[in-house]
């Protein structure tokens, strides 16, 4: 048997070493190739998304616009019906029942005494739980008010009626079908002194007035001579929602 040289020797281990070098890189290369090829791809285009949700906003927008007029159209069909029956049949008492009727649903702008409450976001707090706004804070707000004399309220220059619903959809408030965000602007006439009286009792808002005083949230109220309410243009239509 031939005896190899000790310099043949060398160059064959050095040659096999670089051959397992070379396997184990092109073993590594495909692994990380194919890990790469697993990593989700983002969105090449982040313009589509933002061009989806402005049209269907506009969409909502033209819908609204056009159920607005609808319901001009249809309330003022009512007033020229309801002009026509009070020259004919009906009594003056009558017509102060259906005067106070028509204002208690909405159906006319009212103006008068009442107070006027800014609720919004803390201006000196990072957005938590407790530095902003909830539909229930201003649902709750609706609910003293009308306990407390109020014959008509209005948020943002949105009439509020019996049946309004306040929900949430993520940061914004949902009224009447409405998105508005803030701040809120709570207007109320009637019962003045009195809706003031319990709009400033902290026994009354606690869980409001706490957060204002830890949180920053902003709840201020004050008495006003002057404040007029729009006519509700929102639906009759009683449904329910999930809210916050």
């Amino acid at each position: 048997m031939p005896k190899i040289s000790k310099e043949k020797l060398v160059k064959a281990r050095l040659v096999a070493t670089r051959s397992m070098v070379a396997i184990l890189c092109l073993i590594f290369g495909i692994l990380i190739s194919a890990q790469w090829r697993s990593i989700p791809q983002r969105v090449t285009n982040p313009i589509a998304p933002y061009v989806s949700l402005k049209d269907a906003k506009e969409s909502l927008y033209a819908e609204q616009a056009q159920l607005k007029n609808e319901i001009a159209e249809l309330q003022k069909s009512i007033e020229e019906n309801q002009k026509n029956s009070e020259n004919t049949s009906l009594t003056k008492i009558e017509l102060v029942g259906l005067q106070t009727k028509r204002a208690q649903a909405g159906l006319t702008k009212l103006n008068g005494p009442g107070i006027i409450i800014n609720l919004d976001d803390s201006k000196s707090s990072p957005a938590t739980e407790e530095s902003i706004v909830h539909a229930a804070d201003i649902r709750d707000i609706f609910n003293l008010l009308w306990g407390s004399g109020a014959e008509a309220i209005s948020i943002n220059d949105q009439r509020v009626v019996v049946n309004t619903a306040v929900d949430c959809i993520v940061n914004t408030i949902l009224i009447n079908n409405i998105r508005i965000s803030a701040p809120f602007r709570i207007e109320s006439i009637g019962d003045r002194d009195n809706m003031y009286q319990r709009m400033t009792d902290p026994n009354i808002l606690s869980d409001i007035y706490q957060r204002r005083s830890e949180s920053g949230l902003v709840f201020d109220v004050s008495k006003n001579s002057d404040i007029t309410v729009p006519i509700f243009d929102g639906s009759f239509d009683v449904t329910t929602g999930v809210s916050n």
